[in-house]
Order: C-alpha cells, then sequence, then structure tokens
C-alpha cells in the first residue's frame, strides 16, 4: 500500500515538474522569436528631451578648443535643445578667440570670458562663477 502511494506521488510529482519544464520552455520561445513591433524612432510623442548645458571650462586650451567645439556640433542631439558653454578662464593664448569663432557660426555656443582678476584660479572656480 505504502509502495502504491509512492508510485503516485512520484508520478504526480514527475507530472507537475514536466509542465512546469514545458510552459517555460514556450516562454523562452515566445521570448527568443516574437518581434514586437517598436514605432519608428522619432515619431513617438513620448520621447522626452530636456533642455541640456554643457560646459567646457577652458584656460590655455587654444590646441584643443576647436577640436571639442567641433565634436560638440557633431552632436544628434536636437541643438534647439541644448547649449554649449565655454568658460574661457582668463587665458593667455587664444582659446577665446577660437571659441569666439564657433559662437559666431553656431548659436548653442556662448563664451564667457573671465578676467585676470577673477580667473584663473582653476576649472571649480570657472565652474561655480556667478
Amino acid at each position: 500500500m505504502l509502495i502504491l502511494f509512492l508510485s503516485i506521488a512520484f508520478i504526480a510529482l514527475v507530472a507537475i515538474i514536466t509542465a512546469y519544464l514545458i510552459r517555460h520552455y514556450l516562454f523562452t520561445l515566445v521570448a527568443l522569436y516574437h518581434k514586437k513591433e517598436q514605432p519608428p524612432l522619432g515619431s513617438n510623442e513620448t520621447v522626452y528631451e530636456p533642455t541640456v548645458s554643457i560646459l567646457i571650462p577652458a584656460r590655455n586650451e587654444e590646441h584643443v578648443i576647436e577640436r571639442i567645439l567641433q565634436r560638440m556640433t557633431e552632436l544628434t542631439y536636437p541643438k534647439e535643445k541644448f547649449e554649449v558653454i565655454v568658460i574661457d578662464d582668463a587665458s593667455t593664448d587664444r582659446t577665446g578667440e577660437k571659441a569666439k569663432k564657433f559662437a559666431k557660426k553656431h548659436k548653442f555656443i556662448h563664451v564667457v570670458h573671465r578676467d585676470l582678476l577673477d580667473g584663473g584660479k582653476g576649472k571649480p572656480e570657472a565652474l561655480n562663477c556667478g
């Protein structure tokens, strides 16, 4: 009698485990091969694009400032949604001139010049200037 009960319990347990494995196998197949229809990029009205400000503190960076600003113009983020602010921290080279040249061509680039009294104290000070 005990052996019959254990045999029935074993068969029931094997049936439950088999059903569970088949269920997960089907879920896996559906997840792998069922492609959800995704709306084309740009047509979704719920895309949130916040306004972004990029601060670039620069002191005597004439050799790299043009390359940095060129990369900023190549960003694919909507130009009306971001601005680039170059903080010329009392540079003694042509950093400010080169940044101004980019600012004339691109309206989202702005240049802030710090004089020798306020500037030249490092990047943290340039970023926190009022």
